[in-house]
């Protein structure tokens, strides 16, 4: 009876979940408001749950599912096996279980992350008249403005014995007060903000090229504590906003270099004018195949761009991961994978929709800085 009624009782949460999915699929208006009333209540106290402890949660609970998980599923088939008379038990406590793991993954990706994708992007919400495509006479501006910006930053901030950037602003601080910032234009991302936290194992999200993590089900904000710290400020305010609701990679670089360069931190401003500018300079080689427009970028800043992690990062022992599957059959996975989440949810263009962040950012500067 137990049974039957904890079965009944995931299967009407998973029926409520599923309706709402079909919801945000069908209606906009519900997935914008859903952003705008619900998830800002679901992710604040889920921060504040969280932030009560030093480390990254999330990461602690893929360690104790692989450390726990993996040998309990291995210990079915034995247990069915040597337990011939506990079957029927045995099988009732590993379905329940696993039924209702299943119902909580559900639950909380439904609501922490697939209705997201459903809501209105940045984009039609704040610049609605863009145009479809902008001129080269339009373009060159924008880039030779940010390139000069960037350039005045590099002579600005702090290096070490080897040329390259230095963090002197608090990571953390300076990250809020830059979400705040931004809130002033973007009221969605205004509020409370939990401390980022750095992953232990942080090689491994080298490995795979990751910057930083959304971790849905901890509505933390992870970054990979191994990077160059010029990446820092601008992967911390792009994992804040997620947790404001955004979830489009693309608009949250672009949310991420809009927060950052109106930071009072000459430290954030460069940050974020950096890694738009990994993004503008395929573009500016479109625009100017003979590469003046590039040329015009610094020497000190040239030093910090593409740069992921420190020289010979990958080459050293407690970097390395055990060689079971090859390093890159662990990256085409990762890829694969994100990709086939975002066309899922309905990014039709996949990993590829992280280059249009170029279009926000030509948008912002056509329209915002234009007018402002």
């Amino acid at each position: 009876m137990k049974s039957r009624l904890s079965f009944r009782a995931m299967g009407a949460v998973c029926g409520m979940m599923l309706l709402l999915n079909i919801l945000a699929r069908c209606s906009r208006t519900c997935s914008d408001w859903y952003i705008r009333h619900i998830f800002p209540f679901l992710s604040e106290l889920w921060s504040r749950f969280s932030g009560l402890f030093p480390f990254s949660l999330g990461e602690v609970l893929i360690c104790l599912a692989v450390i726990v998980g993996v040998p309990a599923i291995l210990a079915f088939p034995l247990l069915m096996i040597f337990c011939k008379t506990q079957r029927g038990t045995i099988a009732k406590i590993y379905g329940t279980g696993i039924g209702w793991i299943l119902t909580w993954l559900f639950t909380v990706l439904t609501l922490h992350f697939f209705i997201l994708y459903q809501c209105t992007p940045i984009g039609e919400q704040y610049y609605p008249d863009s145009p479809e495509y902008y001129t080269t006479e339009e373009i060159r501006p924008v880039i030779a403005a940010m390139i000069a910006e960037t350039n005045a930053l590099a002579e600005e901030v702090a290096r070490d014995e080897n040329g390259y950037f230095v963090l002197t602003e608090d990571l953390q601080s300076g990250a809020k007060a830059a979400m705040q910032g931004l809130a002033e234009d973007f009221p969605q991302f205004g509020g409370y903000y939990p401390d980022a936290k750095a992953i232990h194992f942080s090689y491994v999200m080298s490995h795979q090229s990751i910057l930083g993590i959304y971790y849905p089900f901890t509505m933390e904000a992870n970054y990979n504590q191994d990077l160059c710290p010029v990446n820092l400020p601008a992967t911390v305010c792009h994992e804040y906003t997620h947790l404001k609701g955004n979830i489009l990679e693309d608009e949250a670089n672009f949310l991420a270099f809009l927060a950052c360069i109106r930071s009072d931190s000459p430290d954030f401003r460069y940050s974020g004018h950096i890694q738009a500018l990994e993004y503008m300079m395929d573009l500016a080689w479109e625009v100017d195949p003979e590469g003046i427009l590039a040329g015009t970028l610094s020497e000190k800043a040239w030093m910090d761009m593409y740069e992921f992690v420190p020289e010979g990062y990958f080459g050293e022992e407690e970097n390395q991961l055990p060689d079971v599957i090859p390093e890159e059959v662990v990256t085409e996975v990762s890829s694969t994978l994100l990709d086939t989440s975002l066309k899922i949810n309905g990014v039709e263009d996949g990993d590829l929709s992280y280059g249009r962040m170029a279009e926000l950012i030509l948008d912002y500067y056509m329209q915002d800085a234009k007018a402002s």
